[in-house]
């Protein structure tokens, strides 16, 4: 996500190619959607079945899941970032493998009781129906004239791991949202005239009042905008269809976004790996309050234009940033709540990397400036790069979660070389894909690929620990 931009930087700023064997599908969660779009009252209805494979539900007794359009409900996170309509999701009619069970509601998180302990080798499957009403003015969530930003915007299995159920509350800073593999079969059912851009493949031409079912495999969740107003500028990079949508107004920057979404694409899977979807999606919008740019799967949303010293300019870095994050977060996945520079700082480097190399702008000596005002935030409160989101505040995320980490990876370049620096990369994008990483997987992948112990490099940038 990028969601300030200052003269051109960034302080905060299916059908998967790889084929999936029977016993990966198996082993993830498996989401069936149908969503019914009413233009009038901004709402989606519809019906979710969620199977849990056995692997993941071994002795459970609750399942928990994130409804975080409450957040919309009852804001309060500040009345300047209010939607100027409030936005809900409401659950009812749920059943547990075909038994009524009552479900618990406290703000973005519900609570699903088990009729009785799941033993093992035994999938579980979750029924409900689900009313969505879209906030005007949500964040990322949002309706802005004819569109409909679809979001977080049905309800969202919780990760459980080593440290239990991870069902944190919403925050304002960063993305709080935290989220495993899944496959999605999402059948949209929209007015006449509405075309879908999703997380999936979606078809060619505008859904004239049909139904439209998409499936995308392996993602991490599903966003959708469905829209009367936006034009699209389509191509290719590689094998992968890369579209990029606009709006009246904007055709000033259309194209010249979408050969950077193009350029984009191609840079990072020659120095990453390989994207390994079928197309992607650029999404020039208004997605609220305070958002430049975010990335979902397959989908990523940029504002147009950013205000330089010089005066505006078309928001390359935003594109070439939200489509980094295809790599890390979408594919390479962390805990986003308790580890946010993991993908924000790499996403960072990679955008200043692609704007060096592609676009001839240094902006390094900007990120040197951010890390030394971050030794002095770090003396003043202690906080540093490896942080939740809940210990930051709105600035100092910007500057310990994107910029820091970035000036990070320009040191550690000049240091080893940036060859070394993109082997530890795609190393780390290899051995790590489709997963979840933590800080003690990057720190061991650079250590193994340059052979040396850089634990003390890493302690210094990210903890600001000095020996």
């Amino acid at each position: 996500m990028i969601s300030v931009i200052v003269t051109g930087w960034s302080p905060r700023p299916m059908n998967v190619l790889r084929t999936a064997s029977s016993a990966e599908k198996t082993e993830r969660p498996h989401y069936r959607i149908t969503a019914h779009y009413h233009d009038e009252s901004a709402q989606v209805t519809g019906h979710v079945t969620v199977t849990l494979p056995a692997k993941q539900v071994s002795d459970l007794r609750e399942v928990y899941f994130h409804l975080y359009p409450n957040a919309f409900a009852h804001w309060k996170w500040g009345a300047h970032t209010k939607p100027k309509q409030p936005g809900y999701l409401h659950v009812s009619r749920v059943k547990v493998d075909g038994v009524s069970v009552a479900q618990q509601v406290k703000e973005t998180v519900m609570k699903v009781p088990l009729p009785q302990q799941v033993g093992t080798r035994k999938t579980v499957r979750i029924d409900m129906d689900y009313r969505l009403q879209l906030p005007k003015g949500g964040t990322r969530l949002n309706t802005f004239k004819r569109t409909a930003f679809l979001a977080q915007w049905y309800p969202m299995l919780a990760v459980k791991d080593q440290d239990g159920w991870h069902i944190e509350p919403y925050t304002t800073i960063g993305d709080p949202f935290y989220t495993r593999m899944s496959d999605f079969e999402i059948t949209f059912h929209v007015p006449s005239g509405y075309r879908l851009i999703t997380s999936a493949r979606d078809p060619e031409d505008p859904v004239q009042g049909v139904v439209t079912t998409l499936r995308r495999h392996n993602v991490r969740d599903f966003a959708a905008v469905i829209t009367k107003d936006y034009e699209q500028v389509q191509g290719k990079a590689g094998s992968v269809r890369v579209r990029l949508w606009y709006l009246p107004g904007m055709e000033d920057v259309a194209q010249e976004l979408h050969d950077a979404a193009v350029s984009g694409m191609k840079f990072f899977s020659q120095r990453f790996g390989a994207y390994p979807y079928d197309e992607v999606d650029v999404v020039l919008g208004e997605t609220g309050y305070g958002i430049a740019g975010m990335e979902y799967p397959g989908l990523v949303t940029s504002i147009p234009k950013i205000p330089t010293r010089q005066g505006e300019r078309p928001a390359v870095n935003v594109v070439v940033h939200e489509l980094a994050h295809q790599w890390w977060y979408g594919v390479v996945g962390n805990n986003q709540v308790k580890e946010p520079w993991l993908d924000e700082g790499l996403t960072t480097f990679s955008e200043f990397l692609f704007m060096h190399d592609q676009m001839g702008e240094d902006e390094r000596e900007l990120l040197i400036r951010a890390a030394e005002h971050c030794n002095r935030i770090n003396r003043k409160t202690g906080v540093t790069s490896v942080e939740s989101l809940y210990r930051y505040s709105d600035l100092v995320y910007g500057l310990m979660v994107y910029t820091r980490p970035a000036a990070m990876m320009w040191e550690l370049a000049d240091e080893i070389g940036k060859d070394k620096v993109l082997r530890i990369l795609r190393t780390y994008y290899q051995r790590y894909q489709y997963q979840i990483a933590t800080t003690e997987d990057f720190i061991r992948v650079a250590n193994e690929v340059t052979g040396k112990d850089l634990t003390p490099f890493f302690d210094k940038w990210l903890y600001f620990k000095t020996r």
